[in-house]
């Protein structure tokens, strides 16, 4: 009895940690005493005695074991790791606070996963799932924001909530300046808000369950596939731990070569290694973050071709999608695998044929056609405007290819957005509306939706009645949601350009357009008018920012899906024509 009650207390604690590490955060300075690195060390090893009695218990679910399990041994290495500083290094009991907010923070996502996990099996409906996560982050992340302790002089809760949703549905757009407005912990807030909004919560939902699963169920196996937008349920678990694995990987090698390419005593950072990491995930997410009062526009940056090239290969991995990524490496894998057989052991290595798939091809011939068309663009549209302060041949290419990448997917930027000719700016606005790529963590239209619609509008003016590529029919469902998908963002960018037109008609209507495109692409670029908007511009640029995170077409699904009646596809009616033309 007395452990099915130690069992019992769990559902109960993560709220009450999650409130104590919220509370110790915000309010450091006003109730200090009661929030020490003694009491933490208290509370750690009673969760850890508490965990370790419920382990003893016979008949536990597997799931919910291995969760024990896990909880278990992250407390228990924090515990280890305090006391190890203590005892044996002779740091002071106030220096491991650090190390064990990370143990208890790591702790609450465990059981917060877990308990998700649980609810989007018993839900029948993925997609309102998939928002619903987004939408609570974003308040949560509001909530966080309006600490005292995260910010300089204190945040209305429509800014905290426009910054909150900006970071979660990576977008870029700010009405406050990150670098001076808000604190070391804001910046933090910010940043875990964009890592979890780029991989989606539920993708880090699906990582842990990797480690505590039973055997998934084909139900949850199905859930997950929706979030991860693959078509099968094989091994969708082990995708999800490779993307978690992957995007930690690239990020960390994102953040060595920044630190090595910044001149730290010219920009006198505080702490170099911190900007580092923030400018790495804030560019593999595409989210556009910085924290220089002008981004990479600022002087100390601005020349820097190296520290832009590389940000620029970050976006352009964040944006082109991870089974992209992964379908590709597969190949030069294979290749590289043949190649090594036919040298070192003079075998003929076959690998499986169609290895690269027509998803792949199609994805990276767009990506890279409209990076070099907006190179090309930007270098001779610009050349003679906001290009002319760089005066070397190889710093203008470097900045019109930043510059090409950052508008379809992130909102850095490294030209001066008020000298933008007319004409660039849209050209950017169409960029901004193509947008990344399908399942990676930029917005848009995406570009796979742009080139599927421009192939079959020239596949029906050569006369034909279905859209043939390499020798594959593509489906007509998938053409139907290509043309839906664009439909649905251009009512949605027109409505939206309206009701901001009506709320503040002193804005010029180019600029409004500008950011709604910026909003709903979540491209986060910015012509300067965001901070200068109403109240109730705000609120539509968030829901914009919501729309194009999530997508439109993702919203009717979860909202209508359930209502459509099963019996209706059992039948079909007469034919009828309309005139189009």
């Amino acid at each position: 009895m007395i452990k099915i009650r130690y069992r019992n207390l769990l559902p109960f604690i993560t709220p009450v940690l999650f409130l104590y590490i919220m509370i110790s955060l915000g309010w450091k300075t006003s109730i200090n005493p009661f929030f020490n690195s003694v009491i933490l060390i208290g509370i750690v090893l009673l969760l850890s005695l508490l965990h370790l009695f419920i382990l003893f218990k016979k008949n536990l679910n597997k799931g919910y074991q291995s969760m024990i399990f896990l909880s278990f041994l992250i407390l228990m290495i924090s515990l280890i790791f305090s006391f190890f500083q203590i005892f044996c290094r002779n740091e002071k009991i106030a220096d491991i606070k650090i190390s064990l907010f990370i143990s208890l923070i790591l702790y609450i996502l465990i059981c917060i996963t877990y308990f998700m996990r649980i609810v989007y099996v018993k839900i029948h409906n993925p997609a309102f799932i998939f928002i619903t996560s987004f939408v609570l982050l974003s308040f949560l992340g509001s909530v966080l924001l309006m600490l005292p302790a995260s910010t300089v002089k204190g945040i209305s809760f429509v800014d905290a909530f426009f910054t909150s949703t900006s970071a979660v549905c990576v977008t870029g757009l700010v009405v406050l300046d990150t670098a001076k407005d808000f604190t070391y912990l804001g910046k933090i807030i910010i940043l875990t808000l964009v890592e979890l909004g780029g991989l989606g919560i539920l993708t880090i939902t699906s990582f842990f369950s990797y480690f505590f699963r039973d055997g998934f169920s084909f139900r949850e196996g199905i859930y997950i596939s929706n979030f991860l937008n693959k078509k099968t349920t094989n091994n969708v678990l082990s995708l999800a731990v490779k993307v978690v694995m992957f995007t930690l990987i690239v990020e960390i090698i994102g953040a060595l070569l920044i630190y090595f390419s910044i001149n730290r005593d010219r920009m006198k950072l505080e702490n170099p290694l911190f900007f580092s990491i923030f400018h790495s995930v804030s560019a593999f997410c595409n989210s556009g973050f910085s924290t220089l009062s002008q981004g990479l526009y600022s002087e100390s940056v601005r020349f820097n071709y190296w520290l832009q090239f590389i940000i620029a290969c970050l976006l352009i991995l964040g944006g082109i999608g991870f089974d992209i990524l992964f379908n590709f490496f597969t190949y030069i894998w294979l290749t590289l695998k043949k190649f090594f057989y036919k040298i070192f052991k003079d075998e003929y290595f076959r690998y499986p044929v169609h290895i690269v798939t027509l998803n792949t091809k199609i994805v990276v011939f767009t990506t890279c056609f409209f990076l070099f068309l907006g190179t090309l663009f930007y270098y001779i549209s610009e050349y003679h405007c906001s290009l002319s302060e760089h005066t070397s041949f190889i710093g203008k290419w470097v900045v019109s290819f930043f510059s090409s990448a950052t508008s379809r997917t992130a909102g850095f930027q490294v030209l001066d957005m008020k000298e933008l000719a007319p004409v660039t700016i849209l050209f950017t606005i169409f960029l901004m509306w193509i947008g990344a790529s399908p399942a990676s963590t930029g917005g848009g239209i995406k570009t796979s939706t742009f080139a599927l619609a421009l192939m079959n509008i020239i596949s029906l003016s050569r006369g034909k009645s279905r859209l043939e590529i390499q020798r594959k029919e593509i489906s007509s469902e998938s053409i139907k949601l290509a043309f839906s998908i664009i439909m649905l963002s251009i009512i949605v960018i027109y409505i939206s350009i309206l009701i901001i037109l009506c709320l503040d008609p002193k804005q010029d209507i180019l600029s409004i357009s500008f950011e709604v495109f910026s909003a709903f692409s979540t491209a986060g670029l910015s012509l300067g008018i965001t901070s200068n908007l109403s109240i109730g511009s705000k609120l539509v640029l968030i829901i914009l920012m919501f729309l194009g995170r999530i997508g439109v077409f993702n919203i009717m699904l979860g909202l209508l899906k359930n209502r459509i009646r099963t019996h209706d596809y059992y039948y079909r009616y007469p034919k009828g024509y309309i005139l189009i033309s």
